[in-house]
């Protein structure tokens, strides 16, 4: 409107008074049509906003599913050159059986003991607010207790399986307190709790475990194993978890057999399992099934 109004100024003949007669017609006419079509709009039924043109951002995507792991160094990848661990594959491994992403927080640590482990689920409010907020809880843990055993049959002050037994003993007793934390922090929300075992790491590892392993190395490893896998399927299962028996798909029904000769075990970063082996254990823990339930 403005130039027009600016186009209106001065007399410079009838040629021009003509070519402005012209400009102004054609604005008033424009003028017409534009407050005729206003008017229309303002009569017509409102269409909805088209979903490239709404105000309102799109609506975001479900979020994931949180994934905390407890134990030690069983837990932490070890012996997996990807750094992975059967944690990182098994949340993988989740994610299509799920349908959403799967984001992993590891509280994992090495040499973490079992009696450590409950007091990280009872005493430290990062740890329980981790588990609270968990979709999926796993854990892997009892190699660090058997570090003392290993010290006491190293000093000679006792023998063989008698070395262990009382560690192992109260390694199932801080188990079980682990799974009874972990169920009283969840308050009733569902929840995938699994637990691995361990294998028998030491048949087939004699050339670099201490001296004074290697004359019993299968006899000592398989009791072991034993004990802990007894522990931790007794206590995970009360409680409404699952776990997997790494012992048998490693060493073979008796427990005995070499897995170092499979590939399941790395010997160069002894004694973890391989990364064939914590793909395995990944694979074992999705075959365990993926519904939640709220824990006992």
């Amino acid at each position: 409107m403005m130039a027009i109004a600016d186009c209106g100024v001065g007399d410079e003949g009838s040629n021009m008074g003509r070519a402005r007669a012209r400009i102004m017609a054609v604005a008033v006419l424009s003028l017409t049509i534009v407050l005729s079509a206003c008017s229309e709009d303002q009569s017509a039924p409102r269409q909805s906003a088209s979903p490239a043109s709404s105000s309102n951002p799109p609506e975001s995507a479900a979020p994931g599913l949180s994934l905390v792991a407890l134990g030690d160094s069983e837990t932490t990848g070890h012996g997996d050159p990807s750094g992975e661990g059967w944690v990182g594959r098994y949340a993988k491994l989740l994610e299509p059986e799920m349908g959403t992403k799967v984001t992993v927080t590891s509280l994992a640590e090495d040499g973490l003991t079992s009696d450590v482990l409950v007091e990280q689920l009872t005493s430290d409010a990062d740890a329980m607010a981790a588990i609270a907020a968990a979709d999926i809880i796993v854990m892997g843990a009892g190699g660090a207790d058997l570090n003392a055993g290993d010290d006491h049959f190293a000093a000679g002050t006792c023998s063989a399986e008698a070395c262990y037994k009382d560690d192992l003993a109260a390694f199932g007793r801080n188990f079980d307190a682990a799974a009874v934390a972990i169920a009283k922090a969840r308050a009733g929300k569902p929840t995938l709790f699994r637990a691995i075992t361990p294998p028998n790491p030491l048949t087939g590892a004699e050339s670099v475990i201490p001296s004074f392993l290697r004359p019993i190395a299968t006899r000592i490893g398989v009791y072991q194993a034993k004990s802990i896998r007894t522990s931790v399927c007794s206590s995970i299962r009360k409680h409404r978890g699952d776990c997997i028996d790494v012992l048998t798909a490693f060493n073979g029904a008796s427990g005995k057999n070499d897995a170092y000769k499979s590939g399941l075990l790395n010997l160069s970063d002894c004694c973890y399992p391989s990364a064939k082996g914590q793909q395995l254990m990944a694979e074992l823990l999705i075959k365990t099934g993926t519904t939640p339930v709220v824990l006992g």
